[in-house]
C-alpha cells in the first residue's frame, strides 16, 4: 500500500500518460495545446489534494480544477487555426480534467491504514475486471462479460480484504462497483477508431483506473466514516 505522496506522484504519472494520448485517442483538434492543457491541470489537481493537510483533504481541489478549465478556454483563444471543432474539443478537455479528478478522491483515503486498503481493493476490483475483457475474443462469453468482469472485481476486492484483514463484504462491495464502472468505461473507449494504436490503449487504461476514485471514497464516506476517512 502507498503512502499519499507516493500516491499523488502515481497519479499525477497517469495524468501525464492521459495528456500524452489524450488528443490522439479522441483524434481532437490542436492536440499539442491541449496535451499542455491537461498536464498543467493535472499537476494542479494532484498538488491541491496532495498539499492539503486539513479535512476534508479536498478543499482545493475545486479551485484547481476550476483554473484548469480557464486554462482550457484560453487555449481555445490562442488557437490559430482557425477553431475548427472548437465545443468538442472543450469538452473533451474538461471531460479528461474530470477523469483526473475522479482518481484525485483517492489521496485522501490513503492517509488511513484502511483507507490504503480500500485504495488497494478498488484498484484490485479495476484490474480484475479489466482481465476479463481478454475472453472478448470467443463470442459465446461475450454475452456474459459484464457479469464476468462484476464478479472479477468482487473477488479481486475480497482478496485484498481477506488478505489485509479488513471487512470483506464492504471491500467487495467497492471491487464489485469498481469492476462495473471500470468495464464501462472501456466498452465506451474500446470502440474508437483509434484503439488500433498502442498509445490510446494505454489511455485507455489508465481512465479505466481513475474512475474508480469515486467508488472508493462513496464506500469510505459511506460504510467506513470513522475510519477510512480520519
Amino acid at each position: 500500500m502507498a503512502s499519499p505522496d507516493v500516491l499523488a506522484l502515481a497519479l499525477w504519472i497517469g495524468g501525464a500518460v492521459l495528456a500524452w494520448g489524450w488528443a490522439g485517442m479522441l483524434a481532437l483538434p490542436a492536440p499539442r495545446g491541449t496535451s499542455v492543457v491537461l498536464l498543467i491541470g493535472s499537476l494542479a489537481v494532484v498538488l491541491s489534494a496532495s498539499l492539503d493537510n486539513e479535512r476534508p483533504w479536498l478543499t482545493w481541489v475545486a479551485e484547481a480544477l476550476a483554473i484548469a478549465v480557464v486554462v482550457a478556454f484560453l487555449h481555445q483563444l490562442l488557437r490559430v487555426d482557425g477553431r475548427p471543432r472548437i465545443v468538442e474539443s472543450v469538452s473533451s478537455v474538461v471531460l479528461g480534467l474530470g477523469l483526473i479528478t475522479c482518481g484525485v478522491l483517492l489521496i485522501p483515503l490513503a492517509g488511513t491504514v484502511q483507507g490504503a486498503a480500500l485504495v488497494a481493493a478498488t484498484v484490485a476490483g479495476a484490474a480484475g475486471s479489466a482481465l476479463t475483457d481478454t475472453l472478448g475474443r470467443w463470442a459465446a462469453v461475450r454475452p456474459w462479460l459484464v457479469p464476468l468482469a462484476l464478479a472479477a472485481g468482487g473477488v479481486g476486492a475480497t482478496v485484498v480484504a481477506l488478505v489485509l484483514d479488513e471487512p470483506w463484504s464492504i471491500f467487495m462491495l467497492a471491487g464489485v462497483v469498481a469492476g462495473a464502472v471500470s468495464h464501462a468505461t472501456r466498452s465506451v473507449l474500446r470502440i474508437l477508431p483509434t484503439m488500433a494504436h498502442a498509445r490510446p490503449r494505454l489511455v485507455m487504461a489508465i481512465t479505466s483506473l481513475l474512475v474508480t476514485g469515486p467508488v472508493a471514497y462513496a464506500v469510505a464516506l459511506a460504510l467506513l466514516p470513522a475510519t477510512a476517512l480520519t
